[in-house]
């Protein structure tokens, strides 16, 4: 059986833990029913992890008020004691393929039309995904999870699949997966 690798974005890393648009689906194909019988391993790189931590931050700001302080403390708790490097894998930027050259950054900007200082996160999980999960093919090939369309079609057009929890069915998700 092949393990398919999903690699989360911070779109969709939010939805476990914030109720938005997508957060069932999110719940579903991360939990332990869905990750073992579809054979699915998790993965983020820092960069998610730092964003993460800022958009709760944010959420529990006065002048948001989407969070709680308590609960914006319960959530970095629970990410931190259950799931960062737990669930769900925490990946840098390297290479680590021994058939395959490394992408540098500039590279990824360049390949995906991004602009430095706007699109620096998008860029960083890309990066990661080429580099750290370039040992990954066929089956195994990383899909991107994420709920923001532009960063989507970028790297659908580089041969990624791709699934967003917020406007896809658990069905869509599922053939996506059985490819």
């Amino acid at each position: 059986m092949t393990i398919k690798i999903l690699f989360f974005d911070t779109s969709t890393l939010i939805k476990m833990f914030v109720s938005e648009q997508g957060s069932e689906t999110v719940k579903w194909l991360t939990s332990s029913e869905t990750k073992m019988r579809l054979s699915l391993a998790f993965v983020i790189n820092r960069s998610v992890c730092y964003e993460f931590s800022k958009k709760i931050e944010k959420f529990a700001a006065p002048e948001i008020g989407k969070l709680s302080r308590e609960k914006a403390d319960h959530i970095h708790a629970a990410f931190s004691r259950h799931y960062k490097d737990k669930w769900f894998r925490v990946i840098g930027q390297k290479i680590i393929s021994n058939t395959k050259p490394a992408t540098s950054i500039g590279k990824v900007f360049s390949d995906l039309q991004m602009k430095l200082d706007k699109d620096n996160r998008d860029a960083s999980i890309y990066h990661s995904v080429v580099n750290a999960l370039a040992c990954y093919g066929g089956s195994s090939h990383p899909i991107l999870v994420t709920c923001d369309k532009r960063f989507a079609t970028r790297v659908r057009s580089r041969g990624y699949r791709v699934i967003n929890p917020a406007k896809q069915t658990r069905v869509e998700i599922q053939s996506i997966l059985r490819v």
